[in-house]
């Protein structure tokens, strides 16, 4: 999700395909200002070793800031271990963890999620060096506010921001869809389906489908 806002371009999460979609919307070379990853699955985070290769090849020069959600040092190993030196690049990278976003960005909130806490009892058994960290934001601008969840379980997470927002991008696809009905039920907020859709939810939307809209990467909305 490519967000403008206080004439700065920030990209929530980086799936793969990203290259391509920011060449399409002409948001490469030095436009994007900031990365940041809500959490660390494939599917949020995999396109951020090509977007950087893309920069390298495009001879960037504006600096980066990379948000992580856990283990921003050690993410650059990860790069080198691809071949994807930061040491070379034309730019600086400044490897930042998520939840410290809002001392550069002031207009961005990060909102602790539950979506890793599934595995805690799995990283726990195995002493593994996870720690299940994963983000909602509130993005704010000239009086406007949206909240983008990324992904979820618990939607009672978000109950007390609903009636500041003007936009909600939500996860159809982890939570339970009769939650979400409610969930629209208490916002007069324009809600935006994100990540796909359950079986459930698809059922749901053939009598709610006035109350939502479904996510393209072709949709932009000016507030």
């Amino acid at each position: 999700m490519w967000v403008n806002c206080s004439s700065t371009n920030i990209l929530f999460d980086c799936g793969e395909g990203t290259a391509k979609q920011l060449i399409k919307n002409k948001l490469d070379h030095n436009e994007i200002d900031s990365i940041i990853i809500s959490h660390f699955h494939p599917d949020h985070v995999s396109g951020i070793f090509m977007v950087l290769q893309m920069f390298y090849l495009q001879k960037r020069k504006k600096p980066l800031n990379l948000y992580l959600p856990e283990k921003a040092n050690e993410f650059k190993s990860i790069l080198d271990m691809f071949y994807t030196f930061t040491s070379r690049f034309s730019f600086k990278v400044y490897f930042k963890l998520t939840k410290n976003v809002n001392a550069d960005h002031k207009q961005i909130q990060p909102i602790p999620s539950d979506h890793m806490q599934s595995y805690a009892d799995f990283v726990q058994k195995h002493s593994l060096a996870n720690e299940l960290l994963s983000y909602s934001f509130i993005i704010s601008d000239a009086g406007k506010r949206i909240l983008y969840t990324s992904d979820f379980l618990d939607i009672k997470i978000y109950n007390k921001y609903l009636k500041e927002m003007d936009i909600i991008i939500i996860d159809a696809l982890h939570t339970e869809a009769s939650d979400i009905i409610k969930f629209a039920g208490l916002t007069n907020a324009r809600m935006i389906l994100n990540h796909g859709l359950s079986e459930e939810m698809k059922n749901r939307l053939k009598i709610s489908i006035n109350k939502f809209e479904i996510a393209d990467e072709e949709l932009e909305i000016s507030l």
